[in-house]
């Protein structure tokens, strides 16, 4: 069965074979909540043979039967709650044995039933099964490459970034580079996170590098491994880095919504943690997982986080809850709140 990685806040440092045509779908994949980095890695067989390639007729039991034994293998091994995955994949295998899905033949709503109490049980937005490939009928982007920045100068002389997504680095640092020097000169900034799905972690990383002092590197959330299969754990790290323009000092204003997901949660969270900078908005969604894609067959794909944020400062995560703001405000006031929060010169202490 061959594994797929695609990881809502980064990628696994250790799935390094890039499979080329996979790689064309990068940022591309909405549902998988605009994750941004694409792995393709071939894995060993595992117990359970998948079901047929593709799925084009109605469900058989024998199909449902194999999916359900893959999805359990999943979690069992690679889930980064060991104790969670084992409790789900009991759940799907109990209710398969109890048939629960002996009068399913539609594959999608099958897919929507077992996503419906994976995320019952595990309470993981991120987790579900999904029908139809993800890397099917993906349009090219309207401009290759594109990094999703918006920058604009509000009266008072306010900078306003608008951010759609975190692409990797190689295109995202470039991009960050020439917003940031364009707002240089602003009193205060306004950083819109409305809708953002998330995207790399290392881009999360370096977005905020402008607002600390470069000679002192600052930690943001880090990104905690499951090794697979086993109950050990490893950790990639991540911290601010020097940058070609600085924004200290000066008051920033994050703006987010129920759309704020993964990645662009995690810039919200630290920001809020490190006190430099004032949520605005209303609460976010609450994706604080890393989720891994396993191909099933038959046209039926999981996603099964293998790794999770935790905060160095709050040693946890949004997790479940999201990013509570430090000023609630309806989405479409957000902006308009901010503006006047920085024309009357409220921030946040800021603590660097």
């Amino acid at each position: 069965m061959s594994r797929l990685e695609i990881i809502a806040l980064g990628f696994d440092p250790r799935q390094r074979e890039l499979h080329v045509s996979y790689r064309k779908v990068l940022l591309q994949l909405a549902c998988v909540a605009a994750a941004a980095t694409i792995v393709a890695a071939q894995s060993p067989a595992r117990s359970g043979t998948p079901p047929s390639a593709e799925q084009t007729g109605p469900l058989t039991q024998d199909v449902i039967g194999k999916t359900i034994g893959a999805v359990a293998v999943e979690l069992r091994e690679g889930y980064v709650f060991p104790e969670k995955g084992s409790a789900a994949a009991d759940a799907l295998e109990r209710a398969l044995a109890e048939g629960a899905y002996a009068k399913v033949t539609d594959p999608a709503q099958f897919a929507q039933l077992v996503t419906t109490q994976l995320r019952a049980i595990t309470e993981d937005s991120h987790m579900r099964l999904i029908f139809g490939s993800p890397f099917a009928n993906q349009p090219e982007p309207a401009v290759p490459h594109e990094a999703g920045f918006e920058v604009k100068l509000l009266d008072g002389n306010i900078g306003y970034l608008r951010l759609a997504r975190f692409v990797p680095p190689d295109v995202f640092n470039p991009a960050a580079d020439k917003a940031m020097r364009s707002l240089a000169d602003t009193k205060a900034m306004i950083v819109d996170m409305r809708g953002n799905g998330g995207g790399h972690p290392a881009s999360v990383a370096y977005l905020a590098s402008f607002f600390f002092d470069p000679q002192r590197p600052v930690e943001m959330s880090s990104l905690i491994w499951r090794n697979r299969g086993t109950t050990t754990f490893r950790t990639e790290a991540f911290q601010t880095s020097p940058t070609p323009v600085q924004y200290v000092d000066k008051s920033v204003y994050v703006l987010v919504d129920s759309q704020t997901y993964s990645a662009a949660e995690a810039f919200a969270y630290d920001l809020q943690a490190l006190k430099r900078a004032t949520i605005v908005g209303t609460t976010t969604r609450g994706g604080a997982n890393a989720g891994g894609l396993a191909e099933l067959g038959s046209n039926l794909f999981v996603v099964v986080p293998v790794g999770r944020a935790e905060n160095p400062i709050t040693h946890g995560n949004w997790g479940g809850v999201g990013v509570r703001p430090d000023v609630q405000a309806a989405s479409e006031a957000a902006e308009t709140t901010a503006v006047a929060l920085a024309a009357g010169g409220s921030e946040r202490s800021l603590q660097q």
